[in-house]
């Protein structure tokens, strides 16, 4: 049985063995023999006009795993007026029942170095070296065989491509795939967009031949426009187009940062204290509009997606807007128009939502929002009453990372003094050891990032610095700013609750 491929992922498979060793020599023969092998094939253009005087040639590979690497040149010849070429060759041994066989293999090469590259598609386009087009076949000889092998190589038109209304991404690949040698190559260009996603480039075309042209990622992982069958003649001109126009005009959408409150859900109303968003605020988003308006049902515009995703480069998952499920011959959809998060750290975060039908990205929008630190988080000692529900605790949860979940407790006590405390969630599948190491790195690591490096203190003193600390529970590590105070505690175990690690907090006055 033969195994033929494009020489690209032959030559992979002997890196290896040629980085260990190699030899090169010559065998050829002056004439045919009755045991001898014989190539033919004919060398065209892809509308079948004869290319002469190409050299062709055919060498042997041998190789071992981590061994020696032998290459010998068995034949060569040239295509004659009509592009017929005849090669021959006594065959190497068939060593596949050796205990420890080699790899063994023959490559057709065809040297294009006698055509223009301003008229012909070359070799190099495609990845290959210089002007030297191979084609590996895996296959052992036998005495007296012949093989037959046709090589097209087509005429060139470098014709100008351009992408319309590819708001999604920042680069695109255009690739086009053509017939090439023995099988189909393809070749690629990046086009870099500009900001209303409008980009071109010159790219190759094989003239009187279909070439199938794609709009790939940048990393080829997926497709982001249907691919086209475009015919190329030596006359042709007109750019190819593709252009995303019709889909945005019916389903594009924005996402819009609406607002932002307190983690209890309390508004800020026109406070100028909290007219920008801080580290644990509670943030709301919007899918709206490209006009900024926001419908709150609007199935219709999303219907063309399979999915609407939010994300962020800065964490780990994702969170659905919109979703299609198929449920037999029909179809269910979910759409939140409207939701939001807790956010942990200061600095600019940036958040992005996405369209995708049929695994390509269609559409996208993104927000971007700086939080800062008031005193400490959210928290603004002055203006306390906004963050207080007496007796309850509130979820501080972030939609992009389900990894960290924090509880918080903000209490006005009754001499007008406040506290905070924050707890972690419990991780119920995990050991106590390992769930107490974590819970104190953890909040340990939250402190550093919004009060710095801890600092020593004197434990016995411990009760002056703070009013309302357990008596029971063991202070840790101690942090603090010019406005606030804050020590990581210790809590034991008891008939209601497991031992803990939780964060107290109070300001300095």
């Amino acid at each position: 049985m033969t195994r033929s491929f494009s020489f690209k992922t032959f030559i992979m498979s002997l890196t290896i063995a040629l980085a260990v060793s190699s030899c090169e020599k010559d065998d050829f023969i002056s004439a045919p023999t009755a045991t001898s092998v014989t190539v033919t094939g004919v060398i065209t253009t892809t509308s079948g006009k004869p290319l002469a005087n190409i050299p062709v040639s055919i060498d042997y590979y041998e190789s071992y795993w981590l061994g020696p690497q032998t290459t010998i040149h068995k034949a060569k010849g040239t295509t004659d007026s009509n592009g017929f070429y005849e090669l021959f060759f006594e065959p190497e041994k068939d060593k596949s029942s050796y205990d420890n066989n080699p790899n063994q293999s023959y490559c057709i090469l065809a040297d294009l170095k006698g055509l223009s590259p301003d008229d012909y598609i070359m070799p190099s386009e495609f990845g290959y070296q210089g002007t030297v087009y191979s084609y590996g076949i895996y296959k052992n000889f036998g005495q007296g065989d012949n093989h037959n092998v046709n090589l097209f190589f087509p005429k060139k038109k470098e014709i100008k491509t351009e992408l319309k209304n590819f708001t999604a991404d920042k680069s695109l690949k255009i690739i086009n795939t053509m017939a090439f040698g023995v099988n189909k190559e393809s070749l690629g260009k990046t086009v870099e967009l500009d900001t209303d996603g409008n980009g071109s480039v010159m790219i190759p075309y094989a003239i009187d031949d279909t070439n199938l042209i794609s709009v790939v990622t940048e990393n080829g992982v997926s497709e982001v426009y249907e691919t086209k069958e475009i015919a190329v003649a030596k006359d042709s001109d007109s750019p190819v187009v593709f252009d995303n126009k019709d889909v945005l005009d019916d389903c594009s959408f924005k996402l819009s940062l609406y607002s932002h409150m307190s983690f209890n859900g309390k508004e800020y109303n026109d406070n100028p204290a909290f007219s920008s968003p801080a580290p644990f605020d509670f943030i709301g988003f919007r899918i709206v509009r490209p006009d900024g308006q926001y419908e709150a049902t609007d199935l219709k515009r999303y219907q063309y997606y399979d999915s609407i995703v939010w994300s962020s480069p800065d964490f780990p998952e994702t969170f659905k807007v919109y979703e299609k499920e198929k449920n037999g011959s029909s179809s269910v959809e979910h759409l939140v128009s409207q939701w939001g998060s807790h956010f942990f750290n200061t600095g600019i975060h940036k958040t992005i939502l996405t369209g995708y039908k049929n695994g390509r990205a269609i559409c996208t929008d993104s927000v971007e929002f700086d939080l800062k630190d008031r005193d400490f988080l959210c928290f603004d000692w002055n203006n306390f009453i906004y963050l207080t529900d007496l007796g309850t605790t509130q979820t501080i949860y972030c939609q992009l990372d389900g990894f960290s979940e924090y509880q918080l407790n903000a209490v006005t006590e009754s001499d007008k003094s406040n506290s905070v405390n924050i707890y972690i969630k419990f991780r119920d599948n995990w050991g106590d050891d390992i769930e107490l190491n974590w819970q104190r790195t953890r909040l340990e690591h939250l402190l550093s990032q919004h009060l710095g490096h801890w600092i020593e203190y004197d434990k016995s003193e411990v009760n002056k610095m703070f009013r309302h600390l357990t008596p029971d529970d063991l202070p840790g590590k101690l942090y603090e700013n010019e406005t606030t105070r804050a020590i990581v505690m210790q809590a034991p175990a008891t008939e209601s609750d497991k031992e803990h690690f939780y964060i107290h907090v109070e300001p300095k006055h």
